[in-house]
């Protein structure tokens, strides 16, 4: 029976793909790409993912990201802009436009925990996740924040996991955990637990394309 459920952050409850969040920034300053969008994103993203678990305090970590949007942004063809424009980025880091909620994101919160089910992040992001969720409205909704950069290591390390199982005092299976990628699944299942694909640009047919999908899995 599930008792308890976890959640990823990128591209799960938060939008983290260019064209929800970079895009209408510089459409707003009649900016365009002139380079490959999607190429630039999977290397600014690879970038941050080799380098987050050293961003655990706010200014390491803001430094960081000032760091991806200079690289996404060069390869996207605005190298004259970049560094006007990741600082900029930066300086917004907590303006909830930055950080586009999935269709449905807390809606299906609101859900779960008025059927009263104890929830918590499990996620790959550095040290500003906190203060995201608060400025997102979504950090209320949670009992834990299994944060990698806080804790020391990042999915698919099964111990993010169990420090979210602990915390939530659950068995692994007891407990769901729903995310986009992979390390969610291999992490999710070398945990015990079992895992819901969630692909919010509807290309996995083998994914939830509604976030409120996880409501329809429960009993």
């Amino acid at each position: 029976m599930v008792r308890a459920l976890t959640f990823d952050v990128g591209n799960t409850l938060i939008l983290a793909s260019p064209r929800f969040w970079l895009l209408p920034f510089l459409e707003e300053r009649g900016l365009r790409p002139r380079g490959d969008v999607r190429k630039a994103a999977l290397e600014a993203f690879r970038f941050y993912e080799e380098n987050h678990l050293k961003a655990r305090d706010l200014e390491t970590a803001l430094g960081l990201w000032r760091e991806f949007h200079r690289r996404l942004l060069a390869g996207m063809g605005l190298e004259d802009h970049a560094e006007a424009l990741s600082r900029e980025l930066v300086a917004r880091w907590q303006d909830p436009a930055t950080w586009p909620l999935a269709p449905g994101a807390e809606e299906t919160l609101r859900a779960l925990k008025a059927k009263g089910y104890p929830l918590a992040v499990v996620s790959n992001w550095d040290a500003t996740l906190p203060e995201i969720l608060e400025a997102v409205g979504l950090r209320r909704y949670f009992d834990h924040l299994a944060v990698s950069a806080l804790s020391g290591y990042a999915k698919p390390d099964p111990r993010l996991f169990q420090e979210a199982l602990a915390a939530l005092g659950v068995s692994p299976g007891e407990a769901v955990h729903v995310g986009d990628a992979e390390a969610d699944l291999l992490g999710a299942e070398a945990a015990g637990m079992r895992a819901l694909l969630f692909d919010p640009l509807g290309e996995n047919p083998k994914a939830l394309s509604r976030l409120q999908g996880v409501l329809d899995y429960l009993p």
